[in-house]
C-alpha cells in the first residue's frame, strides 16, 4: 500500500473551496469533509489514517480495488510510451487488444467496440448509433425512447434525459418530448395484492402498451440497467428482460443494456444480460 503523504489540512480545505462538490450545498462548510488520501483493495485511507471501506467502489468503476500494481504499472508504462493519441483513423496496440478481448466475452454476436470516455458518453454514443441507424434506414422519425422510472444513465444531456431519478430533474432541465417513461421493476414497489410474477407479467405488457401508445414506427430504442443500480440497486422479477427484449423485437425496437454497473466481473461475470438474465442485447 502506498504510504500516505504528510498533508497540510487546512490548506487542503481552502482549495477544496473552490470545488463544486455534486449533492452538496453550498451551505455545508468544508471542515466536514473527509478527505482521502490513500486507496487500498477495497478501502480508502482519510489524511487521518482511518480505514473506510469504499462500497460502491469509487463510482462504481473500481472493480479490481485500490492501489493494484499490475494496474498501476500498466497505466505508468503506457503514459510513459504513448499517452495519448486520436482514435480517428489511427489504431494503437493496446486499443485493439482490448477491442479483441472485449469481443470475445460480450453476449452473443457482440463483436465492436466503440470507446468512449465514462458511462455518460457511453450511453449518449449508444442513443446516437440508433439514432444514425434508423436514418441510414430512412426512417427518420423512428427515435423515440422508452426508458424507466428510477433509472440513471448519466449526467451528459442525453443520458440525463433517459435517467428517471425524480430528484435529478428538479432543477435541471432535460426534458425531451422524444423520451418516455415506464414503471421502475422495483419488486417492493409492486401493486398492492400483485405477487411478484404478475408483476413481471404487468411490467411487460406496459412496454408494449408504450410502444404502441408513441407508435412502432417511432419508437427507436428501449434502455435499461440489468440492475437498476444507484435507484435502489434494484434486482427485477425473474424473467423481466428476456420479456422486454422478446416485445423489442417484435416491435424493431433497439434493446439497450447499460451495463456501465453490472459489467466487467461485479456480478461475477463479464457482462450480466446473458450469464445472469440470458438476453442477448442489440447494444
Amino acid at each position: 500500500m502506498s504510504t500516505p503523504r504528510p498533508m497540510d489540512l487546512s490548506a487542503v480545505r481552502r482549495m477544496d473551496a473552490h470545488v463544486v462538490h455534486p449533492w452538496e450545498s453550498f451551505d455545508i462548510p468544508n471542515t466536514g469533509r473527509t478527505v482521502l488520501g490513500v486507496g487500498n483493495g477495497s478501502y480508502v485511507f482519510d489524511a487521518k489514517g482511518n480505514r473506510l471501506l469504499d462500497g460502491p467502489g469509487g463510482m462504481w468503476c473500481v472493480n479490481a480495488g485500490h492501489g493494484q500494481k499490475k494496474i498501476v504499472e500498466a497505466i505508468h508504462q503506457q503514459a510513459a510510451q504513448l499517452s495519448y493519441t486520436s482514435p480517428w483513423s489511427h489504431p494503437t496496440e493496446p486499443a485493439a487488444q482490448l477491442a479483441e478481448r472485449l469481443a470475445a466475452v460480450t453476449p452473443g454476436d457482440l463483436d465492436h467496440v466503440f470507446y468512449a470516455t465514462g458511462g455518460s458518453t457511453a450511453v449518449d454514443s449508444a442513443l446516437r448509433f440508433m439514432m444514425f441507424y434508423n436514418n441510414v434506414l430512412d426512417r427518420p422519425q423512428k427515435k423515440h425512447i422508452i426508458s424507466r422510472h428510477d433509472a440513471y444513465h448519466g449526467s451528459t444531456y442525453l443520458s440525463a434525459a433517459v435517467s428517471g431519478k425524480s430528484r435529478d430533474k428538479n432543477w435541471l432541465d432535460t426534458r425531451l418530448d422524444t423520451v418516455h417513461f415506464i414503471s421502475s421493476p422495483n419488486p417492493y414497489r409492486r401493486p398492492e395484492g400483485m405477487d411478484v410474477a404478475a408483476f413481471k407479467d404487468f411490467l411487460i405488457k406496459e412496454l408494449e402498451e408504450k410502444i404502441l401508445e408513441v407508435g412502432p414506427d417511432k419508437v427507436g430504442a428501449f434502455i435499461a440497467e440489468p440492475i437498476l443500480a444507484s435507484g435502489g440497486v434494484i434486482v427485477p422479477p425473474e424473467g423481466y428482460h428476456a420479456g422486454c427484449l422478446e416485445v423489442c423485437r417484435r416491435h424493431d425496437v433497439i434493446y439497450i443494456s447499460d451495463e456501465v454497473v453490472t459489467g466487467f466481473g461485479r456480478l461475477g461475470h463479464w457482462y450480466a444480460s446473458e450469464p445472469v438474465f440470458d438476453i442477448t442485447p442489440d447494444i
